[in-house]
């Protein structure tokens, strides 16, 4: 019994010494309202809302060319916060979508819809033209935490 004591308290001692896992973060740019974070597009930056609110990833179709997709038509609709309904297109050729250093996949489909009144609120305030939103799945599946608190979006997994 008591080897046995000795052995456990001496794991729970070792246990206590091992580093915590290096959680990676970006800083979360909150000053103007919505979460705002850098990543990348097809290898440019762009900066995303965050949006704990949103079913959906959404890009601005107004930056296409600018970022290097294209959409098509499909039959999906979105209600938002106002009640308004918009026609939502399926993103293309999409190469690379980094949020935070990490390499998004595309197990979900990415929309873009016409979020140009969305750019310009948030570029008046912040100075920041945001490309898109981060809706809810990829939050989830990528494993990103926010820390509003600390303006800080952490990954759990690098």
């Amino acid at each position: 019994i008591v080897n046995a004591k000795l052995s456990i308290l001496i794991f729970l001692i070792l246990a206590g010494c091992v580093p915590a896992r290096d959680l990676g973060y970006g800083e979360i740019d909150s000053s103007c309202g919505p979460s705002l974070i850098e990543g990348e597009i097809n290898g440019k930056k762009a900066y995303f809302v965050l949006d704990t609110g949103a079913a959906i990833t959404a890009l601005d179709q107004n930056q296409s060319s600018y970022f290097g997709f294209s959409c098509r038509d499909t039959d999906v609709e979105i209600c938002g916060f106002n009640s308004d309904v918009g026609a939502m297109k399926q993103v293309v050729g999409i190469d690379s979508l980094k949020i935070n250093g990490k390499l998004i996949a595309f197990e979900e489909t990415i929309y873009a819809n016409n979020m140009a009144k969305l750019t310009r609120y948030i570029e008046s305030c912040t100075r920041k033209r945001i490309a898109g939103i981060i809706g809810v799945p990829v939050i989830k599946r990528y494993g990103l935490i926010i820390d509003l608190m600390n303006n800080k979006l952490y990954s759990s997994t690098r």
